[in-house]
C-alpha cells in the first residue's frame, strides 16, 4: 500500500473514533442530566410540584407512605407520559389538517374526538393516581391532599364557557336583546 493511502486511512480512522468518543460523551450527558431530573408531578403551574419530598413535608408521610407514592408516582408518570405523547401527536395533525391547503373536516373531527379521549384517560389516571395515595393516608393527611390535587379537578377560570364571560356579548348585557344583538 502507498505511504498516502496509509495516511489518508489513519485520518479518516482518527476522525471517525474521535466522532464515536464525541457521541459517547454527549449521550452519557444527556443521560445524566435526565437522571438528575426531579420526579415531580405538576399539578398546577403555579403551585409546588408533588414528589416524594413535598409529600413527606407536607402531608409528614411515613417512610411506608413514601415507597408507596414513589412506586405509585412512576406508574402514573409512565401512564400520563404515554397519553400526553399521544394527545401532542394527535394536536400536531389537527394543526396540520387545519392548515393545509384543504382542510378535510372528517379528519379534523377524529384528530378533535381522538384528543378529548386522550385527555378523558389522563383524568382518568390521575383520579385512579389521587385515590390510591389516598388510601394509604389518615383523615388529616386525606384533607390536606384534597387540597394538594384541587386544582386538577376545579373549573379553569382560563376556559369558560358560553355566556360565563364579562365581555361584550355576555348574556344580559345592556342595550342588548334575548338573542344577544342590538335592538333596531
Amino acid at each position: 500500500m502507498k505511504k498516502e493511502t496509509k495516511y489518508k486511512l489513519l485520518t479518516l480512522s482518527v476522525i471517525i473514533l474521535a466522532l464515536l468518543n464525541i457521541s459517547t460523551i454527549a449521550t452519557i450527558i444527556i443521560g445524566n442530566r435526565n437522571l438528575n431530573q426531579d420526579d415531580s408531578i405538576v399539578i398546577d403551574p403555579e403551585s409546588s410540584p408533588i414528589n416524594g419530598r413535598f409529600l413527606r413535608q407536607e402531608l409528614s408521610f411515613s417512610e411506608g407512605q413514601m415507597s408507596f407514592f414513589r412506586q405509585e408516582s412512576r406508574e402514573f408518570r409512565q401512564k400520563a407520559n404515554d397519553v400526553i405523547s399521544n394527545m401532542n401527536r394527535y394536536k400536531t395533525e389537527l394543526y396540520k389538517e387545519i392548515h393545509s391547503t384543504a382542510p378535510d373536516y372528517v379528519k379534523i373531527k377524529a384528530y378533535s374526538d381522538s384528543i378529548g379521549f386522550k385527555h378523558a384517560r389522563l383524568k382518568e389516571h390521575t383520579a385512579e393516581f389521587y385515590l390510591e395515595i389516598r388510601n394509604q393516608c389518615d383523615s388529616t393527611q386525606k384533607e390536606r391532599l384534597r387540597t394538594i390535587f384541587e386544582p386538577l379537578f376545579r373549573d379553569n377560570q382560563h376556559m369558560r364557557g358560553p355566556g360565563e364571560g364579562r365581555g361584550p356579548g355576555g348574556r344580559g348585557q345592556a342595550g342588548r336583546g334575548p338573542n344577544g344583538h342590538r335592538p333596531e
